[in-house]
């Protein structure tokens, strides 16, 4: 039976092409060939005054009653850019955010009326590259050639900066004690972190940008309000960066990257992601994005007691494997980086792109 694995992309060297569109016509600003940077601005666009009319229920995948209920705002309230308007924010969870400064008109179960002034939109690149086609009046596709890693959370910053590893043990905690001014402007790399004086003391510097393996879940709304990008690699707690990304990760250091803390949403393709650009690396293929798992993949593991550790599936078992909680499941025998060999369901794995 061949089950398709989720993907996460970790690639020494990959080609990834991203399209960048307005929403509405505006004015393209790059031309052919041009080489962006993930700050830069591709095109923007002015809005004279008019309504703007936004469902909850599609950008929530909910149904229409469902979404009513996650709705955030009232009829009269003013929202600004980026503002939530309906969901929940958190860990992989669907949020409706305004695109423009608007007043809400008026409010039809998960339908919401914004009257908008006068506004401009910009679109900023988020992935450095090539720009290698042209839509008039509308946006680019931009050709980035390099080192790829993506991760599961970010705080929807983006910047970019030299890379800096402040520890030689993925599995190490980041403190307020391992900042200081030499690091203004760089993008660190630390394991995990769960003191809130280091971010806000990273913020004060001011770094770049903070990869990270994990972090507490009592600092997630620290980190949704910092001014700086933070995307972890693993998820919530103490679980240190798993070896690929951080091997890979210092194979780099002091290497110009970009990080684009984009929030994951699944349903449209986008992950948090880093990028450090390689010259002269000619054009590698783009990456796979989905494929059966099978014998020799390089596969994460999700859940605990070995979440975040590495390894490769040895065998394929039989589609309907017992295990110890009762729990008949698709499984495999995957022996782990650190020598470990163990059965594990395929829903407890993603395959390492």
């Amino acid at each position: 039976m061949n089950i398709i694995a989720p993907i996460r992309q970790l690639k020494d060297l990959v080609t990834v092409r991203r399209m960048r569109l307005l929403p509405a016509a505006g004015e393209v600003l790059p031309v052919l060939s041009d080489h962006v940077r993930i700050r830069d601005v591709v095109a923007h666009s002015t809005f004279s005054n008019h309504h703007v009319m936004l469902d909850a229920g599609p950008a929530l995948g909910m149904a229409p009653k469902q979404a009513a209920k996650l709705l955030q705002r009232e009829v009269g309230e003013y929202v600004e850019k980026g503002s939530i308007l309906a969901g929940k924010q958190g860990f992989a969870r669907r949020i409706l955010r305004s695109p423009v400064d608007g007043q809400v008109a008026a409010i039809r179960e998960s339908q919401i009326l914004l009257q908008v002034q006068e506004s401009s939109a910009k679109l900023h690149a988020r992935i450095p590259g090539k720009v290698v086609e042209i839509y008039p009046d509308r946006g680019v596709l931009i050709q980035f050639v390099g080192s790829w890693i993506e991760g599961v959370w970010g705080n929807g910053q983006f910047d970019d900066g030299d890379l800096s590893l402040l520890h030689d043990d993925p599995a190490q905690a980041l403190t307020a004690d391992d900042l200081d001014m030499s690091m203004r402007s760089l993008i660190l790399v630390a394991g995990y972190c769960n003191q809130r004086a280091a971010l806000e003391q990273a913020q004060e510097i001011p770094i770049r940008g903070l990869i990270l393996g994990s972090l507490d879940t009592r600092l997630l709304p620290i980190a949704e309000q910092m001014e700086y990008p933070i995307l972890l690699t693993e998820g919530f707690g103490t679980i240190p960066m798993n070896s690929s990304a951080f091997q890979l990760l210092r194979s780099h250091s002091t290497a110009h990257t970009s990080l684009n803390a984009q929030i994951w949403d699944e349903y449209a393709g986008l992950r948090p992601e880093i990028f450090v650009p390689i010259d002269d690396a000619g054009q590698p293929p783009q990456s796979i994005e989905s494929q059966p798992f099978r014998v020799g993949l390089r596969v994460r593991v999700l859940t605990n007691p070995y979440q975040g550790k590495v390894g490769q599936i040895g065998s394929m078992l039989p589609a309907s494997t017992l295990f110890p909680s009762g729990i008949r499941a698709p499984a495999a025998e995957v022996l782990l980086e650190d020598g470990i060999e163990t059965v594990l369901p395929l829903a407890n794995l993603e395959v390492l792109g």
